[in-house]
């Protein structure tokens, strides 16, 4: 591959109800004032490329031309780009949702991909949290009754989040980001959403929402959930912190400069910087290119390799990065080869593993 480089990404701004003005104000986006932001997509298969010789060229164009050497020997081509990933400003609650997985987005949308996604808490708020599945076992008619009645969050769970909490959403279960929160979302590319609850509030027309109640009757799970934020894995010393491991992607804290050459796995990796700017170089290719605050790039997987390092001597940078797993094989033999034992992988992954008997009552 020629021109091989890391690809800074303009971001895509979307107004929503309940955001605000902290992606501007608080990680320096270039986010409009004149309305409310609430996410800036930061990779996305129509986002463009804004450096150089691919300047101005959507994701999706590239995975046209480049083909693998963009994608990677495990990942097609022909599909979109297999993440997208997001910060959101949560200035208001967000409405409650759920999202379907592969089979029922096949089903009831025609989409290809459902929506497991991952939050990493940026900023929070004393007292900030999040509705995060349910706190006891429902079923599909309790459900529907309790949204008719508007009194759905009787049977809500409510979790506390801080700075640094990740959060691990598989398609089903029910979840809402609480007001006060920003926070780096990385999901499955799809919008397939279904709004189930939006706390009886109200557009700037006096109107509700519109709500899916009968498509998110199919796929909910109804059962109590018990899970809460990640247990991460790491090495001390060694700059890396493992986030999120699950079949859909894999996320990484990395602090630049300690974490030595990193590997693409034959995947194309996105790149966010937290709230420190960093350079970022490939193997036998050109750079190094700077990366702003909450700014994100993309890595090609014909790079191999890659390194981060904050901007100076001394300076501590931190980023996530995003690749898809080749096999679930490869993960844990890649976790093996950094040292950790088979029964810490094994509890590790089993915190993202996909839930079961969706759309149905729980059972007792």
């Amino acid at each position: 591959m020629t021109n091989l480089y890391p690809m800074l990404i303009a971001p895509r701004y979307d107004e929503r109800i309940w955001g605000g003005h902290n992606l501007a104000d608080r990680l320096g986006k270039s986010a409009p004032h004149d309305r409310p932001i609430g996410e800036s997509w930061e990779v996305y298969d129509q986002n463009t490329v804004a450096n150089g010789a691919y300047a101005g060229k959507t994701i999706a164009t590239l995975r046209a031309e480049l083909g693998r050497d963009l994608m990677g020997g495990h990942l097609s081509p022909a599909a979109a780009f297999p993440v997208l990933t997001k910060l959101i400003d949560a200035t208001d609650v967000l409405s409650v949702q759920v999202h379907p997985d592969d089979y029922f987005a096949q089903k009831l949308e025609g989409q290809p991909n459902g929506k497991t996604e991952c939050w990493y808490i940026i900023d929070a708020a004393p007292g900030a949290t999040l509705t995060y599945g349910f706190a006891r076992d429902s079923d599909p008619d309790e459900y529907t009754r309790l949204v008719a009645e508007g009194s759905l969050e009787q049977i809500l769970r409510e979790i506390p989040v801080k700075p640094g909490d990740v959060v691990y959403l598989p398609a089903g279960m029910v979840h809402a980001i609480g007001a006060g929160i920003i926070l780096y979302e990385v999901q499955q590319t799809s919008d397939v959403t279904y709004r189930i609850y939006d706390w009886n509030r109200r557009d700037d027309h006096g109107q509700p929402r519109e709500l899916h109640v009968e498509q998110a009757r199919q796929v909910l799970d109804y059962r109590r959930n018990t899970r809460g934020t990640v247990s991460t894995l790491s090495k001390p010393g060694s700059g890396r912190t493992v986030l999120v491991a699950g079949r859909y992607f894999c996320n990484e804290l990395i602090e630049a400069g300690t974490a030595g050459e990193l590997s693409t796995y034959d995947s194309p990796v996105a790149v966010c910087a937290l709230d420190q700017p960093l350079a970022a170089t490939v193997r036998d290719g050109e750079g190094p290119v700077t990366l702003e605050r909450y700014s994100s790039l993309v890595i090609p997987a014909a790079a191999r390799a890659y390194t981060l390092a904050p901007l100076s001597d001394g300076a501590t940078a931190c980023a996530i990065v995003t690749y898809v797993p080749a096999s679930p094989e490869d993960l844990r033999a890649d976790l093996r080869h950094r040292g950790f034992g088979d029964a810490e992988i094994e509890a590790f992954l089993e915190q993202f593993a996909p839930l079961h008997d969706l759309g149905q009552p729980a059972r007792h």
